[in-house]
């Protein structure tokens, strides 16, 4: 029975509380990721295309469909003279044997759902078949064999890496300072403004120590913290006050054991926008509701290289921590944070860049606060692992799999200059992704580590994919 992660976890039994549970990722999520690996950059313009409905369709019906819903699409797809469309019955399955089914390797048969699983398979290829020409040894042995057949894999490989990265790339969209950020995508920050924080020159100019923090707004949430920190603001650092009766706009006590790496796990922490390190307050002024993931992995590692810059020249720093909310969330989308080192004119230490506010595999509802686990895949037995240890046919994993398909799709261009860097960055992602887990982390590291693969991965596709596909006739002859 394999494991969500990798063979060296397959014993942990991940306890979820205070939450419900959701499949990982739900159609609207599926259609974003499936359509960027195949289009890219211009995945958002494919989106009212017919022949991209027809797909994503077939793809549900294929991999999502459960409980008797899908009808329409089926209607749908029978109005486009899509062969053979089944009747929902003969490929209905219940939900709870989703995962089996529509998780596993693309040859894989579920023996409790053997005959419908074959008949959603066919429907998606007879429907990529439909859309697209192969040619005439796809004529001579239909939609089960060759490019026809591995594109189907394409996609539905593509639903499973959507459903294991479990993330709506549109509720972490974000404005900063009037500029729309890119979502999440497997990296705790990303650098803005060229990574040059926007003091003004006077403030570049004096060496005078001092912090500052913003009122509470009507929404009870903490604004702006800035401040000139110098070694006398360290200096006079003194313990940590008690902030346990503190609870900052939009906090719960929500825990996920083996997705968040601290103990107790709880995915909040209050998190401090100017650090008590900097001489930050421990009060609600300075305080906000932030994921363990944004205080751990995305702010901590600045706020260090500030105070180890300090300790060590005696020399001054501007640093500006600033939540960013949309609208009247009660959570921030994340933290922008801005530093400058005045002596050396920024030689020491200069940075601008914003903080996510996410937790992988946890859905947060940034309105309100409100969480739950996102990724119901991560402790699900018989289904197929992102990434395993020495994958082998009796082994596999899901890079595994995918490579198979993707030789057979781009088969005439095996030797082409694209095609070589495609497989050199998947291998680069694969090796790295299946030594996790080898050196004694924890379930939640682990769990956190596999993620910024996972996206690692999709982007290698995403790059590469499109530019294949523009090459090969049977796909420009569809989307030209």
């Amino acid at each position: 029975m394999k494991k969500r992660l990798s063979v060296f976890i397959m014993t942990i039994v991940l306890l979820i509380s205070f939450c419900s549970t959701a499949f990982a990722c739900d159609e609207s999520q599926t259609n974003t990721y499936v359509t960027q690996i195949l289009f890219g950059d211009s995945a958002l313009s494919k989106s009212s295309d017919g022949n991209v409905k027809m797909l994503m369709d077939a793809l549900y019906l294929c991999s999502e469909q459960s409980d008797n819903l899908g009808q329409d699409k089926l209607d749908y797809l029978k109005t486009k003279k899509v062969s053979g469309v089944p009747s929902l019955s003969s490929i209905n399955i219940k939900n709870d044997l989703l995962l089996e089914c529509s998780h596993n390797s693309w040859e894989y048969e579920c023996a409790a759902s053997k005959k419908s699983q074959a008949n959603r398979k066919k429907l998606l290829q007879n429907t990529v078949n439909k859309i697209f020409d192969f040619g005439l040894i796809n004529n001579w042995f239909g939609s089960s064999k060759g490019k026809c057949n591995s594109f189907a894999a394409l996609l539905y490989y593509s639903h499973i890496l959507a459903d294991y990265i479990a993330d709506d790339p549109s509720e972490t969209e974000t404005n900063v300072n009037g500029k729309l950020t890119s979502a999440y995508a497997g990296q705790p920050y990303i650098t803005l403004n060229g990574n040059k924080p926007s003091f003004s020159s006077a403030e570049k100019k004096s060496t005078t120590s001092f912090t500052r923090f913003s009122s509470l707004d009507s929404q009870n949430r903490a604004g702006v913290a800035f401040g000139n920190i110098g070694p006398d603001t360290i200096a006079a650092v003194g313990p940590r006050q008690n902030m346990v009766g503190i609870t900052p706009s939009g906090w719960n006590f929500n825990k996920y054991e083996g997705i968040v790496n601290s103990q107790p796990a709880y995915v909040y922490n209050r998190c401090h926008l100017l650090a008590h390190s900097l001489g930050g307050v421990d009060q609600e002024i300075n305080l906000v509701t932030g994921t363990r993931y944004m205080n751990e992995t995305g702010m901590i590692p600045f706020e260090t290289q500030v105070a180890d810059y300090i300790k060590r020249t005696g020399n001054h720093v501007l640093y500006r921590a600033t939540p960013i909310y949309k609208g009247d969330n009660k959570l921030c989308s994340g933290i922008q944070l801005e530093a400058y080192s005045i002596e050396d004119s920024g030689a020491g230490v200069s940075f601008n860049v914003f903080c996510y506010n996410v937790q992988p595999g946890v859905d947060i509802n940034y309105v309100t606060g409100d969480n739950s686990v996102s990724d119901t895949t991560i402790d699900a037995e018989n289904i197929l692992p992102f990434a395993v240890y020495n994958p082998s046919d009796s082994n596999p994993d899901l890079i595994f799999e995918m490579n198979k398909h993707l030789e057979i799709l781009f088969a005439d261009q095996k030797y082409s200059g694209i095609y070589t860097s495609m497989m050199n960055d998947i291998n680069s992602v694969a090796r790295d992704a299946r030594a996790v887990g080898s050196r004694g982390e924890s379930a939640a590291q682990i769990y956190i580590a596999m993620k910024e693969y996972e996206y690692k991965y999709f982007e290698a596709l995403k790059t590469y994919v499109p530019k294949l596909l523009e090459k090969e006739d049977f796909f420009t002859s569809a989307f030209k």
